[in-house]
């Protein structure tokens, strides 16, 4: 039986992978999973290689196919990696013999949506003595500060005051996108002990000026132009479009959150200042105008959309791009329509 951790992920490729015929990586988070995905191929067939993706559709053919590619080795002798995105408990019969073969051969990288416990699939890779499996649950605030200090402290740094703060609000809580910052943070303050504010600023400064906050903030000015023009700009190969709603939401109930208190009678820019953890100071005038342009209903029911149009985009992920564009689109309609009451 496999059943994999996370924090245990990387000792299992050190360690184990080469007797292994495959892994199963499944979550909510498709950025999330896909990043566990790249480093089983940089463990297997080096930085300079790559996996051969398919999608679940390979799977409706029947067995046949994805045996032939699981059991054709390399003339070299090395092993590929056969990449299945969307795979779920439909997809199990024709996978059945290969999750439990005692056979080595090719290595199969299984993605996949959130399964259940009681998942078929999910099952069979966690019992099967040459196959494994990850879930990748979704982290809170304090999940995402015990992961930081733990790759901070592999880097032999430690945070000074405020630092670990500016870090969270410049780069927020994406699991992703956390551990792709703080990489490069490492590697910024290489030589050093310690991890300062001006630090974080310096190396990972560009992301709070990054598209998908920008495109945020002009989805809730209501510049549709904007909003389409900057979601085509993201970058779909690695989950940039499906991961600005996660983002957007995210956002959504940081506001309410600072929109309660406001309500209890402070204003929008004491607020904001004494916001924790603390508001990017370049961000700070777009939270402003937003706590004062939508109040806490109207921010709910935008956040109940964006919610369901996530659910959509996950059910049809051949449409996901454009449930995610149409959903955004609204909302920025929203904005431009409460944008002109105001000015009435």
């Amino acid at each position: 039986m496999t059943v994999l951790r996370e924090e245990g992920f990387e000792q299992f490729l050190k360690r184990q992978i080469g007797s292994m015929n495959g892994v199963l990586v499944h979550g909510a988070d498709s950025a999330a999973v896909a990043s566990f995905g790249r480093q089983v191929v940089r463990t297997i067939v080096g930085g300079g290689g790559d996996a051969e993706r398919f999608d679940a559709s390979i799977l409706k053919e029947g067995s046949g196919r994805i045996h032939d590619e699981f059991y054709s080795l390399s003339l070299l002798g090395d092993r590929r990696v056969l990449w299945i995105d969307d795979v779920g408990d439909a997809n199990l019969k024709a996978l059945f013999e290969i999750i439990t073969s005692g056979h080595s051969a090719n290595f199969l990288f299984l993605s996949a949506d959130s399964l259940a416990k009681t998942s078929k699939l999910r099952l069979a890779c966690e019992e099967a003595s040459k196959f494994g499996a990850l879930a990748l649950y979704e982290e809170g605030i304090e999940a995402v500060r015990n992961r930081l200090g733990t790759l901070i402290s592999k880097a032999g740094l430690k945070w000074d005051e405020g630092a670990e703060e500016t870090f969270l609000e410049i780069v927020g809580i994406d699991r992703s996108f956390v551990t792709q910052e703080c990489e490069k943070l490492a590697l910024y303050c290489l030589g050093q002990t310690m991890v300062t504010s001006a630090d974080v600023l310096a190396a990972c400064g560009d992301t709070a000026s990054s598209s998908s906050d920008s495109l945020i903030d002009a989805m809730l000015m209501g510049d549709l132009e904007l909003v389409d023009r900057m979601f085509g700009n993201l970058d779909s190969d690695t989950g940039g479009q499906r991961m600005i709603l996660t983002s957007t939401i995210s956002h959504l109930v940081r506001l309410q959150e600072l929109r309660g208190i406001m309500d209890g009678g402070a204003n929008a820019d004491s607020v904001v200042r004494s916001a924790r953890p603390p508001i990017f100071f370049k961000r700070q005038s777009a939270m402003v105008s937003q706590l004062r342009k939508f109040d806490a209903a109207e921010l709910m029911s935008m956040q109940q959309s964006l919610a369901a149009a996530t659910f959509q985009s996950r059910k049809n992920a051949d449409l996901a791009d454009a449930i995610t564009s149409r959903a955004l689109l609204s909302l920025a309609r929203l904005a431009r329509s409460k944008s002109n009451d105001l000015r009435s």
